[in-house]
């Protein structure tokens, strides 16, 4: 269950999430704040905390990664061509994005674009290698589900519902094959074990023996 408020002009979203130990605070736009919280929280204490640092919080700036000319996708689906004008063209599942020198290639305009074609790229790729190393790591391990979705999601890798429906997040692929891994993983013992017990991370331990270090990895992403 997640909340949303407004706070001196501020809209503040709370959003539980299973995998949070501590509560979070992101400025997500200039006067947009998401508080990530661990799901046992109540909300009173992270509005409590909050406001202890909103002061601080409303000195925050925003800050806009660059992407540069040598980005690159997992299975190189992006291409970045000089041309005479700004256009992104996808064929055949790759994602052309053609940019003009003329133009600052770290400025809002091309910057823009190329996020644009960055997602679109990513967006390929998780549909060509997301499923079926679902389906890979299911049969390796004897695992079933029923279907599969790709989303994208914020706050949420991955997630099974009680008719065993897996979703798993397009921005996955920016992260290691390994880490990709573990939430497939994760997600595949939650068809068998609807909680996060003991007895759950156990079993995540038998097929992922490093989940440890790839959920820490995960954890310090954006996502969480």
């Amino acid at each position: 269950m997640n909340k949303t408020e407004t706070i001196e002009d501020y809209k503040v979203n709370y959003k539980k999430h299973p995998f949070s130990k501590s509560i979070k605070i992101t400025l997500k736009k200039e006067r947009e704040i998401l508080v990530t919280m661990p799901y046992l929280c109540p909300f009173k204490t992270a509005k409590d905390f909050l406001l202890k640092n909103f002061e601080k919080i409303k000195s925050f700036k925003i800050e806009n990664k660059k992407l540069n000319k040598n980005i690159q996708t997992k299975f190189d689906t992006l291409r970045l061509i000089e041309s005479n004008k700004l256009e992104i063209i996808t064929k055949n599942n790759i994602v052309y994005f053609y940019y003009p020198n003329e133009i600052d290639f770290y400025g809002d305009k091309i910057q823009k674009s190329l996020k644009e074609a960055y997602f679109k790229a990513i967006k390929i790729e998780a549909k060509n290698y997301l499923p079926t190393r679902l389906e890979f790591l299911a049969k390796k391990f004897g695992f079933s589900y029923n279907n599969v979705a790709l989303r994208n999601q914020k706050t949420r890798f991955g997630s099974c519902s009680y008719q065993n429906n897996i979703s798993l997040n397009i921005n996955l692929m920016n992260y290691d094959f390994d880490c990709i891994d573990y939430v497939i993983i994760h997600e595949l013992v939650h068809t068998k074990i609807k909680n996060h017990s003991q007895a759950f991370w156990a079993e995540v331990e038998k097929y992922c023996p490093n989940y440890k270090f790839l959920r820490k990895q995960l954890k310090n992403s954006p996502f969480c």
